[in-house]
């Protein structure tokens, strides 16, 4: 992943949870224009930081470069809700989705 396709997928991520990047960068530790010279494309964080803007954006490191995910906080807020249905649930909810996901 490039500094440009890493500095998108922060934003992106950010962006969907109404992040701000001085907010990030002093909840992580850091000074606060650290997220944005990422964003700007002057650094990469350290494998550290990565994790802890991860944990900061609560989102996974593999959600992170699953850029076909566009929501991974809300992915994994109700990740849980899944874990719980029975298949029957399961099946009616996956109809569902089906059908809305069609309907574009």
């Amino acid at each position: 992943m490039t500094k440009a396709e890493f500095a998108k997928r922060l934003s992106e991520i950010m962006e969907e949870n109404n992040r701000t990047a001085r907010d990030v960068s002093l909840n992580i530790g850091q000074n606060s224009g650290y997220i944005n010279s990422i964003l700007n494309e002057k650094a990469y964080p350290s494998m550290d930081v990565f994790f802890k803007i991860c944990e900061e954006l609560n989102i996974t490191p593999m959600d992170f470069f699953d850029t076909e995910n566009r929501y991974p906080e809300m992915m994994n807020r109700v990740a849980p809700y899944f874990k719980k249905l029975n298949k029957k649930e399961f099946e009616a909810v996956e109809l569902f989705l089906e059908t809305i996901g069609n309907s574009k």
